[in-house]
């Protein structure tokens, strides 16, 4: 299940969602971000992409999480008009393709709720965009409940905060399970 929020009710239901907003008056950027229990960020020894993504899914899967909110800090459309008109790489059309599929197109500046179900082929997709557009950059997801804030760097890093402690705990009972490495 993929099904698009509008940014308004995105914004309403999920409070925990970080935002930035420029300011024209003092001319500089204005920055929400939620109260953070703990932080890390997870790599894998192996950069295979696949395996990256694998181990994603499992992770979510082990929290317990059904459904995740993608939803980016900057009232800014998910595609690029400069991403959607390039035809460089085909993996990259292929991407702009599978969102267009799902009616995430040029405009469209809100969120993005996807099922665990359909988690792996989105983020196959989603990475696709962070690693060819620089401007897409600043997207973070979030589980229903909450509990979770994560981000994807370019870099094949994933950084997982948890928003309570009862969160972290669970955290920290699952990621040995992983191939995850916590960044020092």
């Amino acid at each position: 299940m993929i099904e698009k929020i509008s940014r308004d009710i995105c914004l309403i239901k999920y409070r925990n969602l970080p935002l930035c907003e420029y300011d024209k008056t003092i001319e500089d950027d204005i920055h929400y971000y939620p109260k953070i229990s703990s932080s890390y960020w997870l790599k894998l020894e192996d950069d295979s992409n696949t395996e990256f993504l694998n181990e994603i899914v499992s992770l979510i899967e082990r929290l317990n999480i059904n459904h995740l909110i993608f939803f980016g800090k900057s009232n800014k459309p998910w595609i690029s008009n400069y991403t959607a008109s390039r035809k460089d790489s085909i993996k990259l059309i292929n991407a702009v393709e599978y969102f267009r599929s799902h009616k995430i197109e040029k405009k469209f500046n809100g969120g993005v709720k996807v099922g665990i179900k359909d988690l792996y082929k989105f983020l196959q997709n989603f990475i696709t965009i962070i690693e060819s557009d620089s401007g897409f950059y600043d997207f973070n997801f979030i589980d229903e409940d909450e509990n979770y804030l994560f981000y994807i760097h370019y870099s094949g890093e994933l950084k997982l905060e948890s928003l309570n402690e009862n969160s972290n705990i669970d955290f920290l009972k699952y990621i040995n399970e992983s191939q995850f490495i916590i960044q020092k």
